[in-house]
Order: structure tokens, then C-alpha cells, then sequence
């Protein structure tokens, strides 16, 4: 049996490609490309091949220098002889209306497909001369009619959601009860088992109740509106838009009534007091009991204890509290900025700061390689990490950005940053990029699906060619590169969230791995094609991206919807270890 395509069907499965990239697919185009994806082995490398040629062509020519190009004009490029030529598969794609200049790849994940599947493509001519497209992570309908979109909590309207019940506001010295416990500040809500051994936990639920609870604790979440409380002190702040907020415990229902109150829950009793407003109790011993100001009872068999309200935590104490514990972990990082920066393998150290009052923010690494970082544009001096204490750069504007200069040689890379993302707006979103990204110079940054990607420019004196449709002249890359990726790490979960980044790139051992939060999320090796020894900088810029050298207004859109606070580069590969001491050196909580 000839399981080869037919012409008829590479013309199909060319439109079908073309519906993939403008974000058009219908069900039923879904459904046909799904049954051509599992019956042809050659329509899923045709296929793999025109999303990593878009996505290179949206990381090459953002805004108008790649408009131009699709519309067929010329540009400078390098001599012929330096040229290396992709190999065109023999279809005929054909990206309509130009609409590659803005559609992602993300656009079509969410319009009528089903099911994905995760893999890379690389690209390689004939011969001896070798290009690299970027790994990309690429997604394959499936026919079980589950879509991509759908697994990643996305409805086929395009419209995003997330799971949770509230966010976890803060939380104090908290010690978990298991790992399977732990979660961040800052993180959503989640339904299930809520519970901690010792410290404070603030919760803020999406009706507009707040519970302060102290540990031992342990409460089942059940929805917006409802909670149970199992063991442990709590203090509920139930203002009006959040009347009928229930809390249960001890086989009765405390129905808030727009009020604030306390509750105690052990093995031995559980008791109540309202301390502002009225509640409600139903349950086996009531029978919807008011009770209001001043009032307090029993929920078993035991006596009131009319002292339990002291022990109670408040709300109005957390502030104060967060403030004193704030301060003091400053202080402690501080300290521990004296000692890193006498480190010899430092070149640029830009730490969390009191205060930002000038728009030069000074390299505190003993050694000259690195210039003060200079703001640029609207950069906004917003809270950092430290609350209270610290600040930190935000870079909403696409004109934001700290511009650096580091000179030198260098034998390895180590970068490292915290950051605190609001959301990935952009194909590319920058947290160091090199200007020209010439020989030896480096980007990190984050694509719009959540992958952290780290690359080191091989040889930019080679001219690597993408092939288009017949009639356009081929799209031309800046140079021989490689992109190392991560698997999609950063979701809308951790929107708002403090994290800790750092890539390590090291020629001695061909390795490129990258963290989140002191722990490796990848691991990946340097082919000998793409080993660079010798590795500089230049110019460069920190949350953004618009100083390549371009001939023409326009600019590439790469900044960074997000606050970063503290900036570290070494000219060495950092160990894991020493990575993981970084983070824990460093970290706000």
C-alpha cells in the first residue's frame, strides 16, 4: 500500500496548515487534519515543519521588517557563499493575508483542536553546512475531540480559565503538614484539604470573605462561599458583597450575615464569637440561632471558654506582623549581598533596592566589565519582593527598558534574576537580550507559552534561508543559532508571583540548564556545531528588546509585562548547588 500523499491531498493538507497558522481551523478542517496526521508519517513532518517556520519567522522579523519581506522586497543580507538554504519539503504552504505578522501559534492551539502532542524539529540541509530552526513545542489535533485548549483550562471561544477558589494572601513562618501541602503566596485557591502544622495563613476567597487562620490547621475548601474547618483558630472578615458565607464545623453551619467572628475548632470543643455584626447557626443543635455582637457558644457538649477570642489571630495584628518579618529578611539579604559581590566571577550585580532615586541604577559587582544600568522610557519604580522594604523595576510600557554595557571576554554564562510576571502579552518577552545578538552574545527570554528559552549566537556570518511559497524569495535568519527551550513552565497561575530564574550556559561541558525557583526544569546539550567558547555581550537590555541594529522605525515588541528586582551575571557555570543557594539566600518568604 502507497502510504504516500497524493497531490489532491497535499493541496488539502496545505490549506489545512494555512487555517493552523491564521487561527481559523474549523471542527471538521480539525477533524480532517487529525486523520492525516495519523495515517501519513510525511504529513506530520510536513506539518511540524510550517509551525517551526512560523515560529521562527515571528521571532525573526517582528513588526515591519518582516511585513516587508513577506510582501516579496529585498534586504541587505551576507554574501551568497555564506548562505545556508533550508530545505524546501515540496508543499505548497500558503500563508494568507499575511496574517503571519501577528497570529501565534497559541491562537490556533485554541480554535477547534483536539488533543496535542509535544515535539521538536530540527532542520538540516544537505551536505556539510547545518541550520538550526527553534525548538518548538508542537502541537498535533488528535480526533478524541478534547482540545488542546480545553486540557489547559481554555473554552474553543478563545476565553482562558483557571481553577481556584481564592488566593492564598499570605502566609507566615507556615510549616505544611506534608509536601503534597505546600503552596506558594500568591497562588489561587485550590478545592481539597487546606492544612498546615504551625505559622499563619491569610486566604481571600473570590466571594470576598478573608480568613486568618492559625496552625494546627486543617479545612476541606468547598467552593467561593463554603469552607470546612476540621481543627485549628480562625478569624473570618465577611463584608457585605460576601453575606451568606459559610463556614462549617462541628455539624453546624455558621452562616455569616455580613459580620466579622472567631472560631476555634479542636479534638476536644469547638466555640464561637461574634466579634462585630451577627451570624447564623443550623444545624442538629440549631435551629438558625442568631447571634450578634459580643455573643458567643459551644458548638458540642463542653462549656464556653470566654478567653479562646485571645487567642485568636486578627487581620488588623498580619499587617504589623508582615511588616516586622519583611524587614528582617532585608536585612538578612543585604547581608548576604555584601558577601556575593566580593565573588571574582561576578560581572554584574544589580540587587533589590530600599529606593531607585535616579534613573541610573549602579553595577555593584567589584569588577569593571559592567557599566550602571541607565532606565530608558517609562520604567516604573513599583514594590519589589521585599514588601515594605524593597523596589522594583516594572517594564509595562513597550518602551521600558534598562539599557547595559559589559565588555569583555567571558568563558561561561550564569544570569539569574527574580521576577514577578503579570502576563506573557507578547510571542517573546525579554529578560536579557543582547543588542545585536552578534557572536558569542546571548538572549533569555520567555515565550508566550510559558517556555523559558536561552541561545548564544554561533556565527552570524552565515545566512540560514527558510523556503516560502513559489514565487516569494526565502526568508533569511540573522545567523547560525540555537535555541534551547524548556518544557512550558510559566502559566496565568503564577501571574503576580515572585519567582527565581537563572540559565546556565557551559561550553566546558556542553550543557545549557536552566531553573525555576533554585530547581533544574532542563537540562540540555550544546552540539559541537553550536559550541561557543568565546562569549561576549556588548550592549544590551534588561526587560526588553529594541535596539537591534535596524534600519527602520519600527521595533520588536518584547517587553516584559512583569517587575524584575535583582539581576545577577557571572563568568562562570554556577553549580546546582550553588543555584539552590542563590534562591534560598534570596527569597522574600
Amino acid at each position: 500500500m502507497d502510504n504516500r500523499l497524493t497531490k489532491s491531498q497535499q493541496e488539502q493538507l496545505d490549506r489545512l496548515c494555512g487555517s493552523v497558522v491564521e487561527g481559523n481551523l474549523s471542527p471538521e478542517d480539525s477533524r480532517q487534519l487529525a486523520a492525516m496526521l495519523a495515517a501519513f508519517p510525511e504529513a506530520i513532518e510536513y506539518y511540524t515543519e510550517c509551525l517551526d517556520t512560523h515560529t521562527a519567522l515571528c521571532e525573526l522579523y517582528p513588526g515591519l521588517s518582516f511585513e516587508s519581506l513577506a510582501r516579496g522586497e529585498q534586504t541587505n543580507g551576507n554574501s551568497e557563499k555564506n548562505r545556508v538554504h533550508l530545505p524546501d519539503r515540496g508543499g505548497k504552504w500558503r500563508p494568507r493575508k499575511l496574517l503571519w505578522l501577528t497570529t501565534t501559534i497559541a491562537t490556533a492551539f485554541v480554535v477547534g483542536f483536539a488533543g496535542y502532542f509535544t515535539g521538536r524539529s530540527e532542520f538540516r540541509p544537505a551536505g556539510n553546512a547545518i541550520s538550526h530552526s527553534p525548538s518548538v513545542m508542537t502541537s498535533f489535533p488528535q480526533a478524541d475531540g478534547l482540545a488542546m485548549g480545553e486540557r489547559q483550562g481554555v473554552h474553543l471561544s478563545g476565553e482562558s480559565t483557571l481553577t481556584g477558589h481564592g488566593i492564598v494572601r499570605q502566609l507566615i513562618d507556615v510549616v505544611w503538614t506534608d509536601e503534597r501541602s505546600v503552596q506558594a503566596a500568591g497562588s489561587f485557591l485550590q478545592p481539597g484539604t487546606f492544612a498546615f502544622d504551625s505559622g499563619v495563613a491569610v486566604l481571600d476567597f473570590f466571594s470576598g470573605a478573608t480568613l486568618v487562620i492559625e496552625g494546627p490547621a486543617q479545612l476541606d475548601v468547598i467552593s467561593d462561599w463554603s469552607v470546612t474547618v476540621h481543627h485549628g483558630k480562625v478569624e473570618a472578615t465577611v463584608p457585605p458583597a460576601a453575606q451568606g458565607f459559610v463556614i462549617n464545623a462541628a455539624d453546624t453551619e455558621i452562616i455569616d450575615l455580613g459580620t466579622r467572628f472567631a472560631l476555634e475548632v479542636s479534638l476536644s470543643k469547638a466555640q464561637v464569637a461574634v466579634l462585630d455584626g451577627e451570624i447564623l447557626l443550623r444545624g442538629d443543635r440549631f435551629a438558625d440561632d442568631r447571634l450578634a455582637t459580643g455573643d458567643q457558644i459551644s458548638l458540642g457538649p463542653l462549656p464556653i471558654d470566654p478567653e479562646f477570642i485571645q487567642a485568636i489571630p486578627r487581620l488588623t495584628d498580619i499587617d504589623s506582623q508582615t511588616e516586622t518579618g519583611s524587614r528582617r529578611r532585608f536585612r538578612r539579604y543585604l547581608e548576604k549581598v555584601d558577601e556575593w559581590i566580593t565573588d571574582r566571577r561576578l560581572i554584574a550585580f544589580f540587587p533589590a533596592r530600599e529606593e531607585i532615586p535616579t534613573r541610573s541604577i549602579p553595577n555593584t559587582a567589584r569588577g569593571e566589565s559592567a557599566s550602571a544600568a541607565q532606565l530608558i522610557g517609562p520604567v516604573e519604580v513599583v514594590p519589589g519582593r521585599f514588601t515594605g522594604e524593597s523596589v522594583g523595576l516594572a517594564f509595562r510600557h513597550p518602551g521600558s527598558r534598562a539599557r547595559v554595557k559589559i565588555d569583555g571576554v567571558f568563558s561561561a554564562y550564569t544570569f539569574a534574576c527574580w521576577t514577578k510576571i503579570n502576563s506573557l502579552q507578547h510571542r517573546f518577552n525579554a529578560l536579557f537580550l543582547a543588542d545585536g545578538y552578534e557572536n558569542g552574545e546571548p538572549h533569555w527570554q520567555i515565550r508566550d507559552d510559558g517556555c523559558f528559552m536561552f541561545s548564544v549566537m554561533v556565527d552570524n556570518s552565515i545566512e540560514v534561508t527558510y523556503p516560502r511559497a513559489p514565487g516569494l524569495p526565502p526568508i533569511r535568519d540573522a545567523g547560525l543559532h540555537r535555541v534551547y527551550f524548556t518544557e512550558p513552565i510559566w502559566e496565568d497561575s503564577m501571574s503576580g508571583r515572585w519567582i527565581h530564574l537563572a540559565a546556565v550556559y557551559n561550553p566546558t561541558e556542553q550543557l545549557v540548564t536552566q531553573y525555576l525557583n533554585g530547581q533544574a526544569v532542563s537540562r540540555e546539550p550544546i552540539p559541537n556545531e553550536y559550541l561557543v567558547k568565546e562569549l561576549k555581550i556588548g550592549a544590551a537590555e534588561i526587560g526588553n528588546w529594541g535596539q537591534p541594529f535596524r534600519q527602520t522605525p519600527a521595533f520588536a515588541v518584547r517587553n516584559l509585562d512583569g517587575v524584575i528586582d535583582d539581576v545577577m551575571l557571572f563568568d562562570a557555570a554556577l553549580s546546582p548547588a550553588e543555584i539552590r543557594n542563590l534562591y534560598e539566600e534570596s527569597r522574600p518568604q
